[in-house]
């Protein structure tokens, strides 16, 4: 893994960068499509491209439904070509088919809905009296997540077998683990999903012991949002046994580099005393794994943020996210796009050379379990750290606690009965991801909160009526 430095960004605050490793070669004219012209992921990742070079010479693609976001984050991507002196290609369409025809790689990051759609899942869980601190992986938030957004996927999926079937799929869209997991069980596409959170305790550890992240080795595996790490090698010294005192002591939090906002680790603590392994995320993700902490008491002590809501939406119009002011500022500024020396912690751009260029890179990805976790089903999607190579991966098994294992069952559980009511309109499969869900805690609750997802969700969900119609 390339070192990391701590660096004054132009918003004022400091945040871990890594150091430019440049690469040996070119990928040639290669055809980078981008699913979703995220405000957040896009223009990081075209970004890490120009520092590390071998992809000046690629048509980066970009695919969205929507006007204003290819707008800004085209131009934007022109501008920081152009200051770069590189010779990409940046295309924009709202065609599916023109998108991804020849493309070698393809990065997904889709919201189906939208910010309408989040919304009107929080209002639903508000009604039942449902907290919803992120909402994208665990919980009936999530579930609304998965059946809106499953078969668009694998509609995805299915035209890319027609269209550029030998390309891989980096996923950063949530619920990673249901759509990695449906695209690789369901699809002949090779997908990869790619998540920061267990990459970001690397930060948060050589914080906690003055050291760099290349000095530390981890092992780690679970589901996405909540890995376990079970050994924490410093300098060559185990610090797994003392990390919650270490923690504590050294008053460091954790760091989300994609929300650029920090989280205490109190709920990751505790969660070690019991179990024996370290969570890989900060309490708000946290907190949706587990039936403890998303009461009125603990949201209250813990000060967990959780979604407002709007009350009397009723037909409200459309709404959309709103572009970064920063983001606005780089395309549309007089001055030259900032920070443009800065490497994220993405890594798309190592997965697309090993792919691409055959030069094996190790990092936490969301694939199938082949052997990586033991005690879990091989169709389950897990996120391990192994080594990608062009055609594979390479790692080791990773045996965890019991209680972990027995967590992770049910976690993947919930993850198999969420992906065939997702594809198969299954309302029993439905019924019985949120039976094990650990927010749902009146059984007799599941069938009027399907309902009102229906309700509310309707349009986005053409499989699903309501009881009786």
């Amino acid at each position: 893994m390339a070192k990391m430095k701590m660096a004054l960004a132009s918003d004022g605050k400091m945040y871990p960068v890594e150091e430019v490793v440049r690469n040996k070669g070119t990928v040639g004219q290669a055809r980078v499509v981008f699913v979703g012209t995220s405000y957040k992921f896009v223009h990081k990742v075209v970004r890490d491209m120009l520092l590390v070079g071998g992809f000046d010479e690629c048509e980066v693609v970009l695919l969205d439904l929507a006007d204003q976001p290819l707008r800004i984050v085209g131009d934007l991507l022109e501008k920081m070509i152009a200051q770069s002196g590189a010779h990409m290609r940046v295309i924009r369409t709202k065609d599916r088919k023109t998108a991804l025809k020849g493309a070698d790689v393809v990065l997904l990051s889709i919201t189906v809905g939208g910010l309408e759609a989040d919304e009107r899942a929080a209002e639903v869980c508000a009604k039942h009296g449902y907290y919803v601190t992120v909402g994208d992986t665990m919980g009936p938030a999530a579930l609304a997540r998965n059946l809106r957004t499953l078969p668009v996927v694998l509609d995805i999926a299915r035209d890319m077998e027609k269209y550029c079937p030998k390309a891989t799929l980096l996923n950063f869209t949530n619920p990673m683990s249901c759509i990695s997991g449906t695209i690789n069980r369901f699809s002949g596409i090779r997908t990869m999903g790619l998540c920061h959170s267990a990459e970001d305790l690397l930060t948060f550890f050589a914080r906690v012991y003055k050291t760099t992240p290349d000095a530390i080795e981890m092992k780690v595996g679970g589901v996405n949002h909540m890995s376990f790490v079970t050994s924490l090698v410093i300098k060559g010294k185990e610090r797994i046994h003392t990390i919650v005192q270490d923690a504590e002591k050294s008053g460091e939090k954790l760091e989300d580099t994609l929300l650029g906002k920090t989280e205490k680790t109190n709920i990751q603590q505790d969660l070690y005393n019991i179990l024996g392994a370290f969570p890989s995320t900060g309490d708000e993700h946290a907190a949706e794994f587990y039936k403890y902490f998303l009461t009125k008491k603990y949201v209250k002590e813990m000060g967990l943020h959780v979604k407002k809501v709007k009350k009397g939406r009723g037909a409200l119009p459309s709404v959309s996210r709103k572009p970064p002011e920063i983001l606005l500022k780089w395309a549309y500024g007089d001055g030259p796009v900032e920070d443009m020396d800065f490497m994220t912690t993405e890594h798309a751009h190592e997965l697309m050379w090993a792919v691409m260029k055959g030069t094996p890179t190790t990092r936490v990805v969301n694939i199938l379990n082949d052997g990586y976790i033991a005690g879990l089903p091989k169709t389950a999607c897990v996120e391990v750290m192994v080594t990608v190579t062009k055609t594979g991966y390479k790692g080791k098994e990773l045996v965890l606690p019991t209680a972990c294992t027995a967590l992770l069952s049910q976690w993947t559980a919930i993850h198999e009965l969420s992906i065939k009511a997702s594809l198969e309109g299954d309302r029993e499969a439905a019924r019985q991801a949120l039976f094990l869900d650990p927010f749902v805690r009146d059984m007799y609750e599941i069938d009027p909160l399907l309902d009102d997802f229906i309700s509310a969700l309707g349009k986005w969900l053409p499989k699903w009526k309501k009881r009786g119609k």
